[in-house]
């Protein structure tokens, strides 16, 4: 029987992987290939057991702490930070209002009782990150006005406040909490869960600062041991797991540490297996017959939160925003495609009470409806918005981007008194798998050749191979200049460092500097120092 089970689970995972060639060819999510590929098992299924959902939730729950993980660990806040205050508006404000009229059109009009609608709308407010990830990656879908890092912060970022709202639903509907009694518990899911993730986020830089790491596989499960008490200690808390979990991924994504390159494969990894699973899952609970039946109300819901609760919310808080776009208010509204988060939870609540509706089936149709619509159209949405950027490279936005380029190029300027000043460019000493592609002179630029006269003042911007290869003990690592810092107002020359360290780069708002001994460091200067191991 064991032999059995674990051959269906790899040839389950096995086709999984495989649907991402059709999803790459069809712009379609895959992840709405793992529901249908689960629908088709499950209907060849005799039966599932009478305790199927309470399983599915445990299961379900677990995997979607390592998506919440990985969701801040692949965030590349450097490109999220000048968007983090609409990201975090939209995830936690957005998500309040789109539920709220969500729930209220399903009242009013469906006609579902009023506290079971705003349950209905809590569970489907927020937008899946995993789902969004995969389009702008699998896609190459970079957008302007950091567009792409918006989405991928406030997906990232909005799940746990829907869970907030659909736990605090549930508890007025079990508990028949007062008002009051509904405010502290939002206030205490937010506020400890906040606690936790920073507690926990401050104990891990602890360690990455002093190098603290292990060998043989160690990191990684360290990282797993972290995630989990994170989730794990925050619910003990009465606060929300994955806000906690969301917190830790973020801070631990963005630190500088060696083995952070390997954290990033496997976890990517971990996030595929569990999407695999939760879909996977989720389509093995549906029941066909039960998607037809409530396929007119979900495709209501679905359609009503895509051109009105979702546009409304985005448009009314983006309105307040500075440098929101009409186009980029369009695309973001449009951008809000619905996914696991939102059936795990309604799982929850199935498992929690009993309701006067299909809550499970209504959410799993949507979420249907809103990958393949939503998510097919996106990159279209995108081109007609005129907000595709081709020229930009989405994959920036992630932290584990490794820019791919063949030719490096870099710039320098001929100075007054440069050996090279009234020399012919072919008596110039250069390694051979160096060239002089370009001159820049005043407001002119040309294609040398080997008779070009090297004039001073012009700017050469020379080609070389890119080095790919890993730098072997050779390590690269970043550090913003604070206030009362020890390079604070130092100049280069005075700075006392290891004597395997240099700095080799500074960047001063915006500017990159290549820096000598009399340069002097300044508050907020971004520093790279290289360091030999």
């Amino acid at each position: 029987m064991m032999i059995n089970i674990l051959i269906v689970i790899a040839v389950i995972v096995t086709m999984s992987v495989l649907l991402s060639v059709a999803s790459d060819k069809s712009g379609i999510p895959m992840l709405l290939f793992f529901i249908v590929f689960g629908i088709v098992i499950g209907s060849a299924l005799p039966s599932m057991p009478s305790n199927a959902f309470e399983i599915a939730n445990k299961v379900c729950s677990i995997a979607l702490i390592f998506i919440m993980f990985y969701g801040g660990f692949g965030t590349n806040w450097r490109a999220a930070k000048p968007v983090a205050v609409k990201a975090l508006i939209l995830a936690s404000f957005g998500v309040f209002l789109t539920a709220g009229i969500t729930g209220l059109f399903v009242h009013l009009v469906i006609g579902f009782p009023l506290i079971e609608s705003l349950l209905l709308g809590s569970v489907i407010g927020s937008t899946d990150a995993a789902s969004v990830f995969s389009i702008l990656r699998r896609r190459k879908l970079s957008l302007k006005d950091n567009t792409d890092s918006l989405l991928e912060m406030e997906s990232g970022s909005n799940d746990p406040f829907s869970y907030i709202l659909t736990i605090v639903c549930l508890s007025l509907i079990i508990d028949r909490i007062s008002p009051g009694q509904a405010f502290l518990t939002l206030f205490l899911q937010v506020s400890v869960g906040t606690a936790v993730g920073a507690v926990i986020s401050i104990i891990v830089v602890f360690f990455i600062r002093r190098n603290i790491f292990f060998k043989g596989g160690g990191n990684e499960v360290f990282t797993i041991a972290i995630a989990l008490l994170g989730y794990a200690l925050a619910e003990l808390l009465s606060g929300n797991g994955y806000l906690s979990v969301y917190i830790i991924g973020i801070v631990l994504g963005n630190q500088d540490f060696e083995p952070k390159r390997d954290l990033v494969a496997f976890f990517e990894g971990i996030n595929m297996l569990a999407q695999i699973a939760i879909f996977f899952i989720l389509g093995l609970l549906s029941d066909v017959g039960s998607i037809v039946r409530v396929f007119p109300v979900a495709l209501a819901i679905m359609a009503f939160m895509t051109l009105i609760s979702r546009p409304v919310s985005v448009f009314g808080l983006m309105a307040f925003m500075p440098n929101s776009s009409l186009q980029q208010k369009i695309v973001v509204s449009w951008a809000g495609i619905r996914g696991a988060a939102s059936i795990v939870f309604s799982i929850v609540a199935v498992s929690s009470v009993e309701l006067q509706y299909d809550l499970f089936h209504i959410i799993f149709t949507i979420v249907l409806l809103s990958l393949a619509i939503q998510g097919g159209l996106m990159p279209t949405v995108a081109i007609k918005t005129n907000m595709y950027d081709p020229e930009g490279d989405v994959m920036k936005t992630f932290t584990d981007y490794e820019e791919e380029k063949n030719v490096q190029f870099v710039l320098t300027e001929v100075y007054e008194g440069h050996p090279w000043i009234g020399k012919a460019l072919r008596d110039v000493f250069l390694p051979q798998d160096i060239r002089v592609t370009i001159v820049e002179r005043g407001d002119e630029q040309f294609i040398p050749d080997g008779k070009t006269i090297i004039e001073q003042n012009d700017s050469l911007v020379l080609s070389a191979l890119h080095y790919k290869e890993k730098l072997g003990n050779f390590s690269l690592r970043e550090r913003v200049v604070k206030k009362g810092d020890r390079f604070d107002d130092k100049f280069i020359r005075d700075i006392k460092l290891h004597k395997n360290e240099r700095i080799i780069l500074l960047e001063r708002a915006g500017e990159i500097i290549i820096p000598t001994g009399d340069v002097q460091i300044k508050q907020d200067d971004i520093i790279v120092i290289n360091q030999y191991r």
